[in-house]
């Protein structure tokens, strides 16, 4: 796997695929993408470094290093990503080699289906072997506009199944009772629960986020006047700025910035506080990480969200009129009222079956030993109900 970067959240798929396929697996990847935010963060021992080049001011990228190994490989999975200028010489190469690869990444840009930019993805999945995917949402559309090319699906995952389990009250406070139904299940009426606080925000502080909106619109709720939280988990170039934004609102005492935290059971405890997660730009691999842990999301309408969007169908995505703060209060103001109706379970439940670790390391398998994709029609499991 040749790949432009291997973040850190990675890191448990990684652990899995080593499980599973061994010494014959080899990853390469570069330190940073063309947003550097983006970084590889993984085990420096489960990866070999690549030079990662940037061309037209960080727009293209061109990798070196390893590439007799990639051209050699049975098969090789590659970003199906344009702007990796590697990925066309190598694909191209690999062709005509007549050697396997599989393009894995989003089938379209942000912008969806019709943006200018989607015929160059499209090239590219024909000059490949077949795609891997981040969602199953997106199945039909890649099988419409290749219908002799595999698709494979890899969902965007974070956790394993067995980390991925709903926070409920308990974890955020120790000392609170075990409020459980008589057949030994979590009870899913917040009767007799701590009320949470938090409303949380999980990402990187860059302005496609819009994480600015988010502050604003918790200085303007009913909520944060009532006693809720804004807790702010990530980093990024606009930190300082939001923080001068926080001050000048004049909610910076109920706001706070926590840098980035990857440890599992410290998320955990700020999921297991928080009466709902936003995102007040585009949605993505947060999505995952909320609905897991049992916390549902505010998310702004009309972004150009990730493929993870499609898990608004199970539930817990409530939407807002993007680059509204009165709508965006006001939808903070409905999650605060309703925090007592939380159910964790039921909104992480789904996500634990499709978006696991494990699920994605198995798209990812399935697709190098050439396994049909077992799916309906419209590219979900044919066991979902």
């Amino acid at each position: 796997m040749y790949l432009a970067v291997i973040p850190f959240y990675r890191q448990y798929c990684v652990d899995e695929l080593y499980r599973r396929l061994g010494s014959s697996l080899r990853l390469y990847a570069g330190s940073e993408h063309t947003d550097p935010t983006v970084r590889t963060g993984i085990g420096h021992a489960d990866y070999r470094l690549v030079k990662n080049r940037f061309l037209l001011g960080r727009r293209l990228l061109l990798q070196t290093g390893c590439w007799k190994d990639v051209l050699r490989a049975e098969t090789a999975v590659l970003d199906l990503n344009p702007r990796s200028l590697s990925t066309w010489v190598l694909t191209a190469a690999r062709k005509a080699l007549g050697r396997r690869t599989l393009l894995w990444g989003h089938l379209y840009p942000r912008k969806g289906r019709a943006a200018g930019t989607g015929w160059l993805r499209r090239g590219l999945r024909r000059m490949g072997s077949g795609t891997i995917l981040y969602g199953y949402g997106t199945v039909a559309a890649a099988l419409e506009d290749l219908p002799d090319s595999p698709v494979w699906v890899a969902p965007n995952a974070l956790y394993p199944r067995e980390i991925l389990q709903a926070a409920d009250d308990r974890a955020a406070d120790p000392q609170a009772s075990d409020h459980s139904s008589t057949d030994g299940r979590s009870a899913t009426t917040g009767v007799g629960r701590s009320m949470r606080e938090r409303l949380t925000y999980v990402g990187r502080l860059t302005g496609a986020k819009k994480v600015e909106l988010l502050v604003r619109g918790h200085a303007a709720s009913q909520a944060s006047r009532a006693g809720s939280r804004l807790t702010i988990v990530g980093d990024g170039d606009q930190r300082q700025q939001l923080e001068d934004v926080a001050d000048r609102s004049g909610c910076r005492d109920s706001v706070e910035f926590l840098g980035w935290i990857t440890d599992v059971d410290a998320l955990r405890k700020i999921y297991a506080d928080s009466f709902t997660a936003a995102s007040p730009g585009y949605a993505g691999l947060s999505l995952t990480q909320s609905l897991g842990f049992g916390v549902p999301v505010l998310v702004a309408k009309d972004e150009p969200h990730s493929p993870e969007i499609e898990l608004d169908r199970f539930g817990g995505v409530e939407y807002f009129e993007s680059d509204n703060v009165d709508a965006l209060a006001a939808a903070i103001d409905v999650a605060w009222s309703r925090r007592g109706e939380i159910d964790p379970g039921s909104l992480s439940r789904d996500v634990i079956a499709l978006y696991s670790a494990e699920a994605m390391a198995a798209g990812i398998v399935d697709a190098l030993n050439e396994e049909p994709l077992q799916t309906r029609a419209d590219g979900w499991p044919a066991w979902l109900t």
